[in-house]
């Protein structure tokens, strides 16, 4: 039998159970993507992802068709797959798929912000409807509460946000709004909205100290290991001063069973107006003995002058 690495992205024919009952069969650009739930010769679970929520092959396959499209689940969709190629059976062995109905952008001016319900909302003139479906939610906390997030990472109070001005010079200049999601039935449905000023939080920053991360990355480089990671953190209950902002990596003990925390490194740390202010990792350093020399299971990083903390899966390459 012959296994090679492989990857794909492209569009969804069909999804059903896979012959163990417990996965899914994709077929995509005519061959069949197989994902059984397990763990990797490395150790990882394998997961199957939207943007915002991992889900169940159940789930995946649900066939009840998303906001605004007439097809069923998935299907006409996009799937990136990451795994290994069969020769013997010709199915593609999938350890991760990331899928969703479509990969659509909005971004420019906010021309439309008025109540309602839902939200009558513009976004270059597109109207835009922030998705519920508890497969693709806005807010995976609480799918029937979109959340609307501020060009900081933060959640806000959609009607705080300006719209963005008209006439030859405006001042200042309007900052670009964007949505994410897919387009259908004359709307955008959205899973993530981001407003391009600041707006009202949501949490009070004098009371509630915040921090987001926009990415993390994980290398493995041989002999040595590679973080990246980079967001946002309030400081307007701090009267403005700098934060002590630090990065962990979660890995789980195999001896105890147990989730342990091990500092990666601390932030470089700068403001970018006032009450907000950009933190920033890069490090690389020899590998550690035992099961810190490979891939977390997250990374958090911590405000330790806050407190209040964010967590994220990172993005993973190997050698």
């Amino acid at each position: 039998m012959a296994k090679v690495e492989a990857s794909i992205e492209g569009p969804i024919q069909s999804v059903a159970t896979d012959p163990t009952g417990t996965g899914a069969d994709i077929v995509a650009m005519g061959m069949t993507i197989r994902f059984v739930p397990g763990t990797t010769a490395s150790g990882r679970t394998r997961t199957i992802k939207t943007p915002t929520k991992t889900l169940t092959p159940a789930e995946l396959r649900t066939p009840t068709s998303f906001p605004g499209r007439v097809e069923s689940g998935f299907v006409g969709g996009t799937v990136i797959a990451e795994g290994e190629f069969d020769t013997d059976t010709n199915l593609m062995l999938a350890d991760f798929l990331q899928v969703e109905p479509a990969e659509s952008v909005l971004l420019g001016a906010l021309t439309q912000n008025a109540a309602g319900t839902p939200r009558q909302i513009q976004i270059n003139g597109v109207p835009i409807v922030m998705l519920t479906d508890v497969r693709m939610p806005a807010n995976p906390d609480d799918p029937s509460n979109p959340v609307f997030m501020n060009q900081y990472g933060f959640p806000f109070k959609i009607d705080t946000a300006v719209l963005s001005p008209t006439g030859p010079t405006p001042n200042p200049p309007p900052a670009p709004t964007s949505a994410e999601g897919y387009f259908a039935g004359n709307t955008f449905h959205a899973f993530l909205f981001e407003y391009g000023g600041t707006g009202t939080l949501v949490k009070d920053p004098v009371t509630t100290p915040q921090i987001s991360m926009e990415r993390a990355s994980y290398r493995d480089e041989g002999t040595r290991v590679r973080f990246e990671a980079r967001g946002f953190v309030t400081s307007a209950h701090a009267g403005g001063a700098i934060q002590n902002v630090e990065l962990i990596r979660v890995d789980l003990d195999p001896a105890t069973g147990t989730l342990q925390e091990t500092p990666v490194d601390s932030a470089r740390v700068e403001v970018v107006e006032a009450g907000f202010q950009r933190w920033r990792v890069e490090f690389r350093g020899n590998k550690a003995g035992g099961f810190l020399s490979g891939i977390p299971l997250k990374v958090i990083v911590k405000n330790h002058s806050g407190p209040a903390s964010a967590e994220l899966e990172p993005d993973v390459r190997e050698p």
